[in-house]
């Protein structure tokens, strides 16, 4: 049988070749020796040569055309397990269990078509174990040119198979991308992580060969090797990739993840390139040289001079400031003993060491050290062990911090705590502390004593006059006077800008009080030389008595301050003695400020309108807002029976902000009812200016009720300017003005410096105050002031409206002065604004 398909096998080993199957080498002659002329050999030598390597090498079975076994071979039957007399007459379905490549229909459509079918097959043997083969399947013709056999020579592949399987899982789950090039650099295997680090598409690797080149230059369009020329790139990256010995490099991809690549030709041609992906493994080395780093730094930086031992007190690590404190600059302490750097450590350190190693931990927050050379130093230790990995312990760590100079400057620091640093008195601290200490030696000896606080009278003109350096010159010439007048008597302390505090002792004689006051008022009665110019200075002085006036130290000195505060009430440089009515009187000013909040909030609070006329009856009339309050207990009160209030600059500005919002209010409800109207006038105090933002506050507030400028009149007094920075109430009005509110000047020619307060305002309006009108029909001085201020009104310019109008007399002498506008009661008293409608329908008509 066999020698009649002698071409058909040739063919077969030609295509086992191409596919690089095992080759068979076999010998033509009988022998096994290769003659030298294999042409002259007979054909029945070859074809015995051919049978033998075909039966020792080769699976041969033959098959009817229905697929029944018609004959098998040994090599066959060795490896499906089957002796010949099993198989035959069997149909090859009984070994068959699939196709590797193509299927039945595939193989069944070309062999009866007559064409030779190559491919592989999978049997499965006796013992169920399925065999792998390659395999030609040959169809033999009859004399009609019919299909009557087919041959199958097969080549048993399943240890190859097996290696192939187990060499592919390696590959694919290889921790790595891994690509096998060929020696004309052709990429003929790569596994999916190759394709996922590199990030390159699946549609690349689908039309085989890939070369390698072409996926560089992919890499290269892309951007993966920087802003490099793409062949420029490409060379330099294939003459990695193909490097002709071992190389291993690292690079950071644009994904983010940092490859380590590995390229290794491969013997015979070809290489190995194997991508391992150490984003990880880089990012955990960094962080432990950063922490590394971080340790060391800490170590050697850190501000404490840290030390440590091991179980002998030699050092394996110490800090920089280790070396500082203890003046081992040039020294390497690794290694060498604790004793041996400091031969003067005495016998209970020592003693200390050998406990801390044995497990104990100890610390002091400050010991004075002896050292070798004769000095000392105050330090604070912490002694404690360290522990090895199974908690034995490995030595000791050893805390110390040099604190001599911090010792000296903590009292130096004490010192200045206590101690004013420009008149060098006890300051308020050491006051406060002097006072205990007095309270607690009269309540053990029953002694008494005074409390008395001090303010230097016009203090605040002299710094703002001459300066604060001259000022602090007076301050310090008046606490070195009151110190040495007190020295037989108490003491004195500065607690503060021009406040002073004494301490007297009054026990000792019935004279000691008055002599103590004696004293530091003739102390001060000599003119005190500053920056150049002799200067009087006064004080005002609070005393409070112990135990007859309170018996703790906050009560002692809140009487005295209420002294202090009547004294200057009663024109200072003068001494009060605290009376219980001086509380009593404190406590209803305080009772007044929280009445006058809750008035606030609580609706109590009103504005009344007095009309203010003008004497052409085409101008309309303009109104006063006065502000009133509606007490629940004390009635309607007018502003003078609550003037305290306005002592607090917090409840000041809180009643001018409403006394603003409410005229803006009213002027917009007037504009909205069509009542005819010129400006509502209010009054402000120092207070509204304070904290420098009441023009914004008015342009704020008309702007939200709709209210043109022009409906509204702010009048002033000089109050204003003497008790603030002239400046910046000067700059909130001009601002006003600039808008078209109008500015008056009110209680005209009662101050001290009203024409230059004209010269530098923007003033509209003066308004003449009514004590000049009261009574100026009898008294000439009045009615020439009068007089003055409206020509000064005239020659400036500027509207005169005089305030307390109440006659005819007086209404007829002030129009024959030019006076254009006046208020008072000849023309109506303050109304409320619900009352403005009905007096401007009917009573204006009887007063013109």
């Amino acid at each position: 049988m066999l020698s009649k398909y002698v071409g058909e096998w040739r063919s077969f080993l030609r295509q086992t070749k191409d596919k690089g199957l095992p080759q068979v080498e076999y010998s033509l002659a009988g022998n096994g020796a290769s003659p030298p002329y294999p042409d002259r050999v007979p054909l029945a030598d070859r074809r015995a040569g051919y049978q033998q390597a075909l039966e020792e090498h080769f699976c041969i079975t033959v098959t009817d055309a229905a697929g029944r076994l018609l004959e098998v071979n040994d090599r066959f039957c060795d490896v499906m397990g089957y002796v010949e007399a099993e198989l035959l007459g069997q149909h090859y379905e009984l070994l068959s269990c699939g196709w590797a490549d193509g299927s039945l229909e595939t193989m069944w459509a070309a062999v009866q078509a007559g064409r030779t079918w190559r491919g592989q097959l999978r049997d499965r043997g006796k013992s169920g174990k399925e065999h792998w083969f390659e395999s030609i399947v040959i169809p033999r013709f009859n004399g009609d040119g019919k299909i009557e056999q087919f041959i199958t020579i097969s080549t048993d592949i399943t240890g190859i198979r097996e290696q192939a399987g187990t060499l592919h899982a390696m590959i694919e789950y290889f921790p790595g991308g891994l690509a096998l090039i060929d020696r004309d650099f052709v990429v003929i295997a790569t596994n999916k992580l190759y394709r996922t680090l590199l990030d390159i598409p699946e549609e690349l690797f689908a039309n085989p060969p890939v070369k390698l080149e072409d996926l560089v230059r992919f890499r290269a369009g892309r951007g993966d090797y920087g802003p490099l020329p793409v062949e420029e790139a490409v060379a330099q990256r294939m003459r990695t990739l193909l490097s002709p010995v071992p190389i291993t490099t690292e690079r950071n991809e644009q994904t983010g993840r940092t490859l380590e690549i590995r390229c290794v030709p491969v013997e015979g041609g070809g290489h190995l390139n194997a991508y391992l992906d150490v984003t990880d493994r880089r990012r955990v080395e960094s962080e432990l040289k950063r922490v590394n780093s971080t340790l060391q730094a800490f170590i050697k930086h850190a501000p404490a001079a840290v030390a440590m031992f091991d179980t002998d007190m030699r050092y394996i690590a110490y800090t920089d400031r280790w070396l500082l404190d203890y003046n081992l600059h040039d020294q390497s302490l690794i290694g060498r003993s604790h004793y041996d750097v400091f031969p003067e450590v005495p016998d209970h350190w020592k003693a200390k060491h050998k406990r801390i190693l044995a497990g104990a931990t100890e610390s002091s927050p400050e010991e004075v050290f002896n050292r070798a050379d004769g000095s000392t130093n105050v330090i604070r230790w912490e002694v404690r062990p360290w522990h090895l990995a199974d908690n034995s312990i490995g030595g000791m760590m050893m805390l110390t911090e040099e604190i001599s100079e911090r010792k000296r400057l903590e009292r130096e620091l004490w010192k200045l705590a206590k101690e004013d640093s420009l008149t060098r008195l006890p300051n308020r601290l050491q006051f406060h502390e002097q006072l205990e200490a007095m309270l607690d030696k009269a309540r053990k000896e029953g002694t008494r004593f005074a409390v008395g606080l001090i303010d230097v009278d016009r203090f605040k003109e002299t710094n703002d006059i001459l300066g604060h350096s001259a000022g602090d010159e007076l301050l310090k010439e008046v606490g070195i006077r009151l110190q040495t007048a007190l020295a037989p008597y108490g003491r004195v302390a500065r607690i503060g800008g021009d406040e002073f505090a004494v301490l007297i002792e009054t026990s000792g004689s019935s004279g000691a009080l008055s002599g103590a006051i004696d004293a530091m008022f003739g102390a001060l009665r000599p003119p005190i030389l500053v920056a150049g110019v002799q200067h009087r200075c006064t004080i005002s002085l609070g005393i409070s008595l112990y135990p007859s006036d309170a018996t703790g130290a906050g009560e002692l000195l809140k009487n005295a301050d209420l002294a202090l505060y009547r004294a200057k009430d009663l024109g200072r440089d003068r001494f009060q003695f605290f009376v219980p009515e001086m509380r009593a009187s404190f406590e209803r000013a305080y009772q007044l400020h929280r009445d006058i909040q809750r008035a606030l909030h609580g609706g109590e609070l009103e504005l009344f309108y007095q009309p203010i006329l003008s004497l052409d009856n085409h101008r309309p009339v303009s109104f006063e807002a006065l502000l009133r309050w509606n007490d629940p207990k004390r009635g309607l009160l007018a502003p003078a029976e609550f003037e305290s209030i306005f002592d607090d600059p917090k409840s000041a500005a809180d009643v001018g902000k409403w006394v603003v919002d409410q005229a803006v209010r009213q002027a917009a409800c007037w504009v909205d009812r069509g009542v005819e109207f010129d400006r509502i006038a209010v009054n402000v105090t120092s207070a509204d200016f304070a904290l420098g933002k009441f023009s914004d506050y008015v342009r704020t507030r008309l702007r939200e009720a709709g209210v043109g400028p022009e409906r509204l009149c702010i009048e002033v007094t000089e109050r204003v300017f003497l008790e603030r920075s002239g400046g910046g109430v000067a700059s909130a009005l001009q601002s006003l003005h600039d808008i078209g509110v109008e500015i008056a000047l009110d209680d005209f020619g009662t101050g001290f410096a009203s024409l230059s307060h004209l010269k530098k305002l923007p003033i509209d309006r003066l308004k003449v105050d009514r004590s000049f009108v009261r009574d100026m029909e009898t008294n000439s001085d009045n009615m020439a002031i009068v007089r003055t201020i409206a020509h000064l009104g005239q020659s400036l310019g500027i509207k005169v409206t005089v305030e307390g109008v109440e006659t005819r007399t007086q209404m007829t002498l002030l129009r024959a002065m030019g006076c254009g506008t006046m208020q008072g009661y000849l023309f109506a008293k303050p109304m409320r604004s619900c009352q403005v409608p009905h007096f401007l329908d009917n009573d204006r008509a009887l007063i013109a």
